[in-house]
């Protein structure tokens, strides 16, 4: 868990994949953000964010796992989006209340800021109004935009709003209460067509992990999609920790192919169900390795073969 938290918050952390998420769910894919333009915030300021500025008592999970400052438009005083992505590797079913406080407090601190800087420059507004909040007539603030990718191939069977938290089905009391909702990025619920929308291997990710439950699926996706013959080490790196799988690479290649280290992985399993038979016929049965192998319905040159390639790849790893 914690192996598969750090893995996806570096990579997440690095700004072409940060932008290529946020551009492909808010954008459709368009190339809005810019990657260069953003801005990662040191994770020890933002303790004043989730608790009192000088007495805060909140635990570093309750920090966003990557959030930064983006310029969205220039003009001569510059607007900044803040943006928030939070990493689940499992389904939290409280998590529209908890991305909830995390915009709330986001647009709080903004407020208290902007209250703040008022008081250091002398500014106490133009009413009496103004100068009672700190805040001005005028004043803005920052979009907060939180994502939540499920690191996962299966369904998020979580809630998605409050509505669905709230034990309640009175239409008179919900139409008075905002129905938060969350932007939940689940890689089962990414259409074939929309993985094109992705600028990055980020895509490549994503479709891995979406198929990784399904032989077949994974396979037509390994065929059809030719960067995964040629997927940057981190990015496979990423695939074997997040979906558990026994993929091998050749040590120091920045670049690999998952075709082939799939198929690989595919003949070491088969290989090992293989010696396993046989070794456990010999063994408690009596058996010699020929007739194992012909009660098994294996030919002596499989089982052969099969124990040479677990032991060439012992030796490999």
């Amino acid at each position: 868990m914690a192996d598969i938290d750090a893995k996806t918050n570096e990579y997440m952390s690095e700004s072409e994949h940060f932008a290529d998420l946020f551009n492909y769910y808010v954008y459709n894919g368009r190339q809005v953000i810019d990657p260069d333009k953003l801005q990662e915030m040191d994770r020890t300021s933002l303790s004043i964010i989730y608790g009192d500025d000088t007495k805060s008592s909140v635990t570093d999970e309750d920090y966003r796992d990557v959030i930064k400052l983006l310029t969205i438009k220039a003009d001569d005083n510059a607007t900044y989006m803040l943006l928030g992505l939070e990493d689940q590797t499992h389904v939290h079913y409280a998590m529209p209340v908890r991305d909830m406080l995390y915009d709330a407090r986001s647009y709080a601190k903004q407020v208290k800021n902007i209250s703040r800087r008022h008081r250091l420059d002398g500014d106490n507004g133009t009413t009496s109004d103004e100068f009672l909040s700190g805040f001005h007539k005028d004043d803005k603030i920052h979009p907060v935009i939180t994502l939540v990718l499920y690191w996962s191939g299966g369904e998020w069977d979580g809630p998605t709003s409050i509505y669905e938290m709230l034990d309640t089905d009175d239409n008179e009391l919900l139409r008075l209460i905002p129905n938060y909702r969350i932007n939940l990025i689940s890689p089962s619920s990414i259409r074939e067509s929309d993985f094109a929308k992705f600028k990055t291997t980020l895509a490549e990710v994503l479709q891995y992990i979406k198929h990784s439950r399904n032989k077949n699926e994974l396979d037509k996706a390994l065929n059809e999609n030719e960067q995964f013959r040629h997927l940057d080490r981190e990015s496979a790196d990423l695939l074997n920790t997040v979906t558990h799988s026994n993929l091998k690479f050749e040590e120091g290649k920045e670049e690999v192919d998952v075709c082939l280290a799939v198929k690989e992985m595919r003949e070491e399993s088969e290989a090992k169900v293989i010696v396993r038979t046989i070794d456990h016929m010999v063994k408690e049965k009596g058996m010699t390795v020929s007739e194992a192998c012909d009660l098994a319905g294996y030919a002596e040159e499989e089982y052969y073969s099969a124990r040479k390639l677990i032991q060439s790849s012992a030796v490999t790893k």
